[in-house]
């Protein structure tokens, strides 16, 4: 069984009244979910992550942005950010009724034995139990709870200004704390003369759109496309600027349409695509995302992409009737230009990014 799994099974064997209120932090879809549905008329499931989200709502089931007051349990499975985790943590003890209950599954590999101690210090009661390489681990919302030590974790995971890149970011969101190298290249070589209609895709929390938007003034105007809602809504902020120019758009960029109509195909597209899924590798998701960013341009439009120097995203183009080609390729990684139907290619030489200092991936 998976830690997600785990988690259901333990708070299905837990219940045992319909009316008690509980709340899933970070809830996946899984038949046994369906299952605590069933068996709750309170339950309140929380999920930032668009494809997750529609995963849930094909099973019939409603995601929430708030929180539960007064929560008799609720259960979490943690994110790829310690940060992020140990917030919700707290959130978590916090909505809690005294006695309630939280119960957190994770896998050993993933950092099970850490957020164990991290909610014993946060709770000062923990259970635990150890399966198909997990952990299953509880507390109960007591005098204990360090609620300073809550407090500051909730704190810790807010949306600020950051330094780094001087744009609002948070824990979670991929390379939150600083530009990656592949969107440095991307903005490095993409051409000073952008303008009509386009669209960033997997736009994070805004890095590409705001530097175009503030660079390049014949821009009408961008969707920003992203699939993680917490991010959208720091590049929403970052981009406030160029609101009257600016759409944002929480979407699953591989299987939901980008546009609302054929009527509003684009004059170029930048992306930096996620390949990966959770914790593993996902090939087919990038080509996926780019082949649906393929669609999204019209006739002579261009795709303007980073990538992982080994990721073989050529045959995809090859697919879409894209002509392209590679721009450069620098520190593992290709910037790859792509045409629909034809059209001059375009180069620029590098500018207006040589003052940043290029860091790696988190």
């Amino acid at each position: 069984m998976s830690a997600t799994q785990l988690l259901y099974q333990a708070a299905i064997e837990t219940l045992d009244d319909r009316s008690k209120r509980i709340v899933t932090f970070n809830a996946y879809s899984d038949p046994l979910l369906k299952t605590i549905a069933g068996q709750c008329d309170n339950l309140v499931l929380l999920q930032h992550f668009k494809p997750e989200y529609n995963e849930l709502k094909r099973m019939g089931l409603k995601c929430s942005r708030n929180i539960a007051a007064s929560t008799d349990m609720a259960l979490l499975i943690p994110s790829k950010n310690r940060q992020q985790t140990l917030g919700w943590m707290a959130e978590a003890m916090i909505s809690l009724v005294d006695g309630g209950k939280l119960l957190v599954a994770c896998a050993n590999n993933h950092g099970a034995r850490s957020y164990e101690k991290s909610l014993k210090e946060l709770a000062g009661n923990i259970g635990s139990s150890s399966k198909a390489k997990c952990r299953v681990f509880s507390a109960r919302k007591s005098e204990t709870l360090d609620t300073k030590l809550a407090g500051q974790w909730i704190a810790d995971t807010q949306p600020r200004q950051v330094e780094s890149h001087g744009l609002v970011s948070q824990p979670g969101l991929f390379s939150w704390e600083k530009p990656d190298i592949g969107s440095q290249l991307l903005l490095r070589y993409l051409p000073e003369t952008l303008h009509g209609r386009g669209m960033d895709l997997c736009c994070g929390y805004g890095f590409l759109s705001e530097q175009l938007l503030r660079t390049s003034p014949d821009i009408e105007s961008v969707y920003l496309v992203e699939a993680d809602r917490l991010a959208l809504q720091c590049a929403e902020r970052n981009t406030a600027l160029w609101q009257e120019k600016v759409e944002a758009h929480w979407l699953d960029a591989a299987s939901e349409p980008l546009l609302p109509s054929q009527k509003t195909r684009l004059d170029w597209v930048v992306c930096n695509p996620p390949f990966h899924k959770g914790q593993e590798r996902d090939l087919p998701l990038g080509r996926a995302i780019i082949a649906n960013g393929c669609k999204s341009l019209k006739r002579g439009g261009r795709l303007y992409m980073v990538a992982n120097r080994k990721l073989p995203y050529e045959t995809t183009l090859d697919q879409m009737l894209m002509n392209h080609r590679i721009i450069v390729q620098e520190q593992g990684f290709k910037i790859i230009e792509a045409t629909k139907g034809g059209g001059r290619s375009v180069s620029r030489k590098p500018s207006g990014t040589e003052g940043w200092e290029l860091f790696g991936h988190e």
